[in-house]
């Protein structure tokens, strides 16, 4: 079974509280913000280009147990361990169906599962039926109640639509800083410390569309190479709009705003082309017929 990157699998958690959720910073600076540069549109002209099986669309569950789910699973004739697998955790678990070998549902549970209350949150995989252009699957997370939560696109690091971003993985906080100089863009930066290690944040605010560009190079303690680099839009209500996350193996685009819902509005009767020119502008990446 392909390997689902873990991180992945914990955005649902970790990135709807990154906006709002108070840290303590050190080393502030009270720069003024301006700048032009914030995340471009480039995953609707990637996904356009890559044939692949679109997600199913809002999915609203039967609200189960996990071990209610598992009985269902089974009575269908499925398999345990090859067709679906369980995990049990005290604070968390999850359900993951397989089809041909690859993950393609996830139920996930708050808790050991036990209660249908617990159920939390689906998640579904998508794979391109050609990934040479670097398109590892799309995933898109909806709540217990059929709520979109955001649809993040994985891609190899080195065939990423945004590996000739302002940053990548292997940009330093210094480095940014430069060409913000070199530029003439004023930005404001903090440092964030925790247990484990430490968060370089660098912000900019473009007035011009009221939107928030904040790079965020997580570092482990004691490391000179960064985990992680994040490039993330925050909207003019404060809320986290996109991200592109740069990570040494893999890079990821994650949309908090469902562009994909004009897909399930398209006119009748058009070719593949029309297809794609109707929802690139409505807002939506192309879609395989």
């Amino acid at each position: 079974m392909d390997k689902i990157n873990p991180v992945s699998t914990n955005l649902l958690y970790a990135y709807k509280s990154k906006v709002n959720a108070p840290s303590e910073s050190k080393n502030n600076s009270n720069t003024t913000t301006v700048t032009s540069d914030i995340v471009k549109k480039e995953t609707a002209d990637a996904v356009k280009a890559y044939t692949f099986v679109a997600p199913n669309g809002k999915a609203v569950p039967e609200k189960k147990s996990i071990d209610e789910l598992k009985a269902d699973l089974i009575s269908q004739g499925k398999v345990e361990g090859k067709d679906f697998i369980v995990r049990k955790g005290k604070d968390d678990s999850q359900l993951n169906i397989i089809e041909n070998g690859k993950q393609v549902k996830v139920y996930r549970y708050m808790n050991n599962g036990e209660k249908k209350e617990d159920f939390d949150a689906i998640q579904e995989f998508s794979y391109p039926l050609d990934n040479s252009k670097g398109l590892k699957y799309i995933e898109t997370t909806y709540g217990a109640d059929g709520d979109f939560h955001f649809r993040t696109s994985l891609y190899e690091r080195d065939k990423s639509p945004y590996k000739d971003d302002i940053v990548n993985f292997e940009t330093q906080p210094y480095e940014l800083v430069q060409k913000f100089k070199a530029q003439g863009v004023k930005f404001s930066m903090d440092n964030v410390y925790a247990d484990l290690g430490f968060t370089v944040k660098i912000t900019a605010f473009n007035p011009k569309s009221d939107e928030i560009t904040r790079y965020e190079f997580s570092y482990p303690d004691n490391g000179d190479k960064p985990n992680s680099v994040s490039k993330c839009i925050i909207d003019k209500d404060g809320s986290l709009a996109a991200e592109i996350m740069f990570r040494e193996e893999d890079t990821s685009y994650t949309d908090f705003k469902d562009t994909l819902k004009q897909a399930n509005k398209i006119p009748e009767g058009l070719n593949r082309e029309e297809r794609i020119e109707y929802i690139e502008s409505h807002g939506g990446p192309g879609l395989k017929s």
